[in-house]
């Protein structure tokens, strides 16, 4: 075996194929790769294959003070020549890896997987303290991957980047055993080139670690280069957030970080409303009918501006979930508002956007043929959960383009939107398009990317230069590459297991409790947007009572809480009224759920703290690491019914167990720490912290107490002195939230 150490990581190559058999902490003693026969070196797709078939191998190892390489080259079945080299650097604790193919005179190449860590074995005894904690949506981590992941069967696979619906919002997840190690997994790419980060179980039964890199231009002879590298460093076991402090590091000095922290942001170049004065979203009520009489009752109880992303029925031609899309530009104008919705917003100071089905188009509509010749096209096999069925336009042809521009421009004019929402858009659609008469090369991952990208911006300026003001843009997800030029996105995994779509590979997983949705991106990013808007709630009993927990772990996460009424009724009025579904843009099941009051005015509760004292945390603070602290658990059930009646989640209930107290805690520039505290459950928590100095890098030795509950304003604010352990105890009563500031 070759070996490449620096005395901190240790690295061990086989002689005869080139595949990594050892991965080592030096210091730490930790073996993380099992003694076995190893598996593929690399895997090369091409037009005919995938395959870790070689016909021969070499590898050439050099050492200088500075650093221990080696220099791997196979000569593939198929005509090409892989190359890798394999880097450990003096005074680095990581192993660097980078590829490249040459396929001159060979066949066209699609993708090439490597570093390809195999064989990757348990860390804590049984597994039974492992996690992997990945950014596939915006983030996730399953207990005991070695259990709970089958080879073909549950797993992160094929996780594709830049997309977030079916792949990875950022570029790194991690393997680790608490308090015992782990190893953190990255790509150092600044610049959006597709990838794919796979975590998964391979055939022999154990765990296997890779990434795959996108070829940019298929075809014979052209290659493939990868101008980034991929590191691997252990980790000591300190939870996810370990890996994700390393990340943060990197990712704040890239370009998509550019503009600055909101905070730091000209009046033009960030949305005040969005994040200081809405307190609650709601996504989906319908934009072509009356909806006045829902919006006064929710303001009977929500004080607070709230923000609406209305329905899809107001294009001209039909927009809905179950018989069409719009073609070109005569098929969304005129358009079909309903205008006392849109008055009666305006009246509560509530804002609006419209949903678009960005780059979906119906073929035989408006511009037909000039929506063929921009027609996507996706490969046979597209390394994704998703199949991408839907009828897309390729972002890089100059119709999708000016259409972009032109369609967006003009519905600022015509209906003096507040916002744009767009759904199925860049974060949720593979960058791939092999039609190269669009202006692109085959393949050209980067370049669709970019497409998406500038296609954000230009429409963007025009809507502002119309509107003579800010106008936010969202999505549906979310993405690191478009973050300083998107403002929020709507994300359903919070509410998992009851809300559908991302995360739905996981989602017996998530039923069990043995994976989880974890604040992965908000972590990394929030300081520099955008604003997550999630919850996929109704104000009825019938949801459940995991209502409680999903609505205080969004807030307390940075979020806004979403009501949706996407594939279901709004709540049922005091006189028994309910939106009818030929009213609306899919054909529901009347349900006759009553709204709730008591539902109401704990979202209420929620969108004071957001819009109140917790704002400058939640709207525009660092997440920090939590406090540990005993608050206990309890059982939350859940009914799961807004969604399409055709998938298996339609009508699915159940129970999860969650904590009794949900907890998150912020920084606000280099002034503050805010410690929140969110009682769920029915009855008053005791709950017992420990807040010396180091846990919050802060001298602080007073603090002030801040209590809100459902139904009263604020209860008071109190100060309280730590005694000399630095611990508090208090009380929270039930259902009601603490904040503890420290200044």
């Amino acid at each position: 075996m070759i070996e490449l150490t620096n005395g901190v990581i240790r690295v061990g190559i086989s002689e005869t194929d080139g595949s990594i058999r050892s991965i080592r902490d030096e210091r730490s003693g930790m073996e993380y790769i099992a003694a076995g026969t190893g598996g593929d070196s690399f895997r090369l797709e091409t037009d005919r294959e995938t395959s870790g078939a070689f016909l021969n191998f070499s590898c050439k190892k050099s050492s200088t003070a500075d650093k221990q390489e080696a220099e791997l080259t196979w000569m593939a079945i198929n005509g090409v020549k892989v190359n890798a080299r394999i880097t450990v650097a003096a005074g680095k604790d990581e192993i660097e890896f980078s590829c490249e193919a040459d396929n001159e005179p060979g066949a066209g190449m699609i993708s090439l997987e490597y570093p390809i860590i195999p064989d990757l074995r348990t860390i804590t005894d049984e597994g039974k303290d492992d996690y992997v904690a990945h950014s596939f949506a915006t983030g996730f981590k399953v207990r005991n991957p070695m259990a709970n992941f089958e080879h073909e069967g549950p797993g992160l696979r094929f996780m594709p980047y830049p997309e977030s619906f079916s792949g990875a919002s950022m570029q790194f997840f991690s393997y680790y055993g608490m308090g015992r190690g782990g190893l953190y997994f990255a790509a150092l790419d600044g610049e959006g080139y597709a990838k794919w980060l796979n975590f998964y179980k391979n055939r022999g039964g154990l765990l296997e670690a890779s990434f795959i890199h996108g070829c940019e231009d298929i075809g014979p002879g052209k290659g493939l280069q990868i101008p980034y590298s991929v590191i691997v460093r252990p980790l000591e076991g300190k939870d996810w957030y370990e890996a994700a402090d390393l990340y943060r590091s990197w990712a704040e000095r890239q370009d998509w970080c550019a503009k600055g922290k909101l905070t730091e942001r000209a009046e033009e170049e960030a949305c005040r409303w969005l994040h200081e004065e809405i307190g609650v979203a709601t996504f989906g009520i319908n934009a072509g009918s009356d909806r006045t009489k829902w919006l006064h009752k929710y303001h009977e109880y929500i004080r607070t501006p709230m923000f609406h992303i209305l329905g899809p029925d107001w294009t001209n031609a039909p927009q809905t979930f179950y018989k069409g899309v719009p073609g070109g530009f005569d098929d969304w104008f005129p358009t079909r508002f309903n205008r006392d919705n849109i008055d009666c917003m305006r009246d509560y100071g509530d804002k609006f956007a419209p949903f678009e089905f960005d780059y979906l188009f119906h073929f035989d509509g408006a511009d037909g043929n000039r929506g063929k010749e921009a027609a996507q096209r996706f490969p046979e096999h597209k390394k994704s959960i998703d199949g991408y069925r839907f009828p897309f336009i390729c972002p890089a042809h100059s119709y999708t383009q000016d259409l972009h521009i032109r369609r967006d421009e003009t519905l600022q004019r015509s209906d003096q939107v507040d916002s744009i929402y767009y759904d199925i858009s860049a974060n949720n659609i593979l960058k791939v398009c092999l039609d190269d008469s669009h202006g692109h090369p085959v393949g050209a991952g980067r370049e669709i990317a970019d497409a998406y990208k500038d296609n954000y911006i230009r429409t963007k300026e025009a809507m502002i230069k119309e509107a003579g003001k800010y106008v936010p843009m969202g999505t549906e997800m979310m993405n690191e590459l478009y973050l300083d030029v998107l403002d929020y996105y709507q994300a359903r995994a919070g509410a998992q297991p009851a809300a559908p779509l991302e995360g739905y590979l996981l989602r017996g997983l998530l039923k069990t409790g043995d994976a989880e949705l974890i604040p992965m991106f908000t972590y990394v990013y929030h300081e520099y947007g955008a604003l997550r808007m999630d919850g996929w709630g109704k104000l009825v009993e019938e949801i459940g009572t995991l209502y409680y927990f999903t609505v205080a772990r969004t807030y307390l996460w940075g979020g806004l809480y979403e009501l949706n009424y996407e594939y279901s009724p709004l709540e049922a009025l005091d006189d028994g009224t309910e939106n009818p579904p030929d009213e609306h843009y899919y054909p529901f099941e009347p349900r006759g759920y009553k709204f709730s009051a008591d539902r109401a005015r704990y979202l209420a509760m929620f969108a004071e703290l957001r819009t109140g004292i917790g704002s400058k945390y939640l709207a525009y603070g660092r997440m920090l690491h939590p406090l540990d602290f005993e608050c206990g658990k309890l059982r939350m059930n859940w009914f799961h019914y807004n969604h399409g009646k055709e998938t298996k989640e339609y009508n699915d209930s159940g129970e999860l167990t969650v904590d009794s107290v949900v907890h998150a805690a912020w920084r606000y520039k280099d002034e503050s720490v805010g410690l929140f505290f969110a009682n769920v459950s029915g009855e008053c928590r005791k709950v017992t912290i420990d807040v010396g100095p180091e846990k919050l890098g802060l001298s602080a030795t007073v603090c002030k107490r801040h209590v809100l509950q459902a139904g009263t304003a604020a209860a008071g604010c109190f100060d309280i002195s730590l005694d000399e352990a630095g611990e508090i105890a208090f009380d929270i009563p039930q259902r009601s939230v603490i904040l503890l500031e420290f200044s």
